[in-house]
């Protein structure tokens, strides 16, 4: 054992009580001494070219020099060998013999044995051995580290080419209208399930090449560059495409099979997939991988996969396909030259199912084909035809009620429709159009604000109109969307006055004054309402 082992041996000790003390000696010995109730420990430390005499010289300068009067002393022995030379058995069986020894421990083949045991050492017999475990496994964590050799490829070029090329479509998308735009981004290739399901099976492979917006290419475009050429130097260009491709297209299947109801676009399956491969590296290469990046890369891919399930928008199924698919090619192909694993064709064969078994679910279309109805009207709202579009998304919709791409298109048909009818006054049709939007999309503000004018209005007209129930089930409804607007509640005051529902009217004009204490007219009819409750009263 070297220097370092012997001192963490003896911290072990310490922490049952040892002190280290200060005996000079020429031949490099170490002394512990512990105190115990009724006696007084010593543990001397040496190593296999110390003779005899040199212990029994030690052994007694010791005992003479820390014993107390009051406890008896007695002897443990810690013999290191000094490389491969061991202790020879004649000094082994003297300093056993030596008064006051109780226990001895040899080092053989690199762990410590107990060669003289002793009942009152077992503790220490314990953390002996726990430690010398503990420094085998140091041992062997060098041993591997020292034949842990890694070779990095030349310069990349291939993710500048990536990164050009995205950008190249990025342009492509403004200039054809926007890169927010649903139907540019379909029209290049976007991951648009029902366009999939009617045989554009390329559509897994293109959003690789999309993004929404400059804020996603950007922040996809910073995650490639520092990620990609990490990973193409440490794997190789065609490894590294390989691994880049083949997330890629994981991720649009997952997102195929398990978000068929949102349009998906961008690397980001892919760059997770860079980060499968990259934790694929530290599990074959984990003493390098923690020089190179120690936790930041477990952090980064923490971080990355809680963003995916907390921020509105993102695909994390996308984002876990593209990890998975990226750990299974990169056991697949591997880091190269000095990367053997036995059986890695096992590895191509769950990648080749797993793929085939998935693509095939995610390209089989739905037996009703709902799918044809709902690409029909979107391609009709496109072209501006509202008529055919409401029809087209309403039998998709009665094909299949549950996708919610079908429900947001139809609510943003039903809230034009809504809105062009409120424009001219046609109330009914468009209270009708609003609540039908609002029921399949009730997280859309605009349609909630056109609904409560819709409804403030008709209720207004139909109180003038002597439709009083009428009135009162329109102002209910409007409360119920929003309490603080004082028209709703003046407007039942006003109902429940002619109901000669006093108290009910009076808490809904006390209601509009807290809302706009300088309502003259509420003032006024609260007046009249508590006269008249007065007068019932007397």
């Amino acid at each position: 054992m070297n220097a370092e082992e012997i001192r963490i041996i003896i911290s072990r000790l310490s922490a049952l009580g040892y002190q280290e003390e200060n005996l000079p000696s020429k031949e490099n010995f170490l002394l512990l001494q512990k105190e115990e109730p009724f006696k007084q420990k010593l543990i001397i430390i040496g190593n296999s070219l110390q003779l005899a005499e040199e212990w029994r010289s030690f052994i007694i300068q010791a005992v003479l020099t820390k014993r107390s009067p009051r406890f008896p002393i007695v002897v443990g022995i810690i013999i290191f060998s000094h490389g491969e030379d061991r202790v020879e058995k004649t000094t082994l069986d003297y300093i056993a013999e030596t008064p006051w020894v109780e226990v001895i421990w040899e080092e053989v083949g690199n762990k410590l044995v107990i060669r003289k045991p002793h009942f009152r050492w077992e503790i220490e017999d314990k953390v002996v051995f726990l430690a010398s475990r503990h420094l085998q496994l140091l041992r062997e964590q060098e041993r591997t580290k020292a034949k842990e050799e890694v070779r990095l490829y030349p310069q990349p070029w291939l993710t500048y080419f990536l990164l050009m090329l995205n950008l190249a479509v990025f342009l492509v998308e403004i200039i054809l209208g926007g890169s927010n735009k649903i139907g540019v981004l379909i029209q290049l290739g976007a991951k648009y399930n029902p366009r999939i399901w009617m045989g554009e099976y390329w559509r897994l492979l293109t959003p690789l090449l999309l993004h929404a917006g400059w804020e996603h290419f950007l922040f996809n475009s910073i995650a490639l560059l520092q990620l990609g050429t990490l990973v193409e130097r440490l794997f190789g260009k065609v490894r590294f495409f390989w691994i880049y491709l083949l997330s890629g297209i994981f991720g649009s299947v997952a997102s195929a099979l398990f978000r068929a109801d949102t349009i998906s676009v961008g690397a980001s399956g892919a760059i997770f997939g860079l980060l499968g491969g990259l934790v694929y590296f530290s599990i074959r290469k984990p003493f390098t991988a923690k020089k190179l990046f120690g936790r930041n890369l477990w952090i980064m891919l923490g971080i990355n996969l809680m963003l995916g399930f907390i921020i509105p928008g993102i695909d994390y199924t996308g984002h876990l396909g593209g990890l998975v698919g990226g750990l299974l090619s990169a056991y697949t192909v591997g880091l190269g030259e000095n990367d053997a694993i036995p059986n890695r064709w096992v590895w191509m064969v769950i990648l080749l199912v797993v793929l085939t078994f998935s693509t095939k679910t995610a390209l089989t279309p739905p037996q009703n084909n709902w799918h044809l109805s709902l690409e029909e009207g979107r391609i009709a709202l496109e072209r501006g035809d509202e008529t055919l579009a409401r029809e087209k998304l309403e039998q998709s919709y009665t094909l299949n009620p549950r996708f919610k791409m079908t429900q947001k298109m139809l609510a943003g048909v039903y809230l034009e429709q809504g809105y062009r009818a409120l424009d001219k006054d046609e109330l009914d049709e468009a209270v009708l159009y609003l609540e039908k939007s609002q029921d399949l999309d009730r997280g859309r503000r605009e349609t909630k604000n056109q609904l409560l004018k819709a409804y403030l209005y008709r209720g207004f007209n139909r109180y003038n109109s002597g439709e009083i129930n009428g009135a009162e089930e329109d102002c209910l409804k409007g409360i119920a969307l929003n309490e603080k607007i004082e028209g709703f509640h003046y407007i039942l005051g006003a109902v429940y006055y002619r109901q000669n529902r006093i108290q009910e009217a009076i808490r809904e004009i006390e209601q509009v004054l807290k809302i706009n204490p300088d309502n003259k007219n509420a003032q006024a009819l609260l007046e009249e309402l508590k006269r008249i409750e007065t007068e019932e009263n007397s």
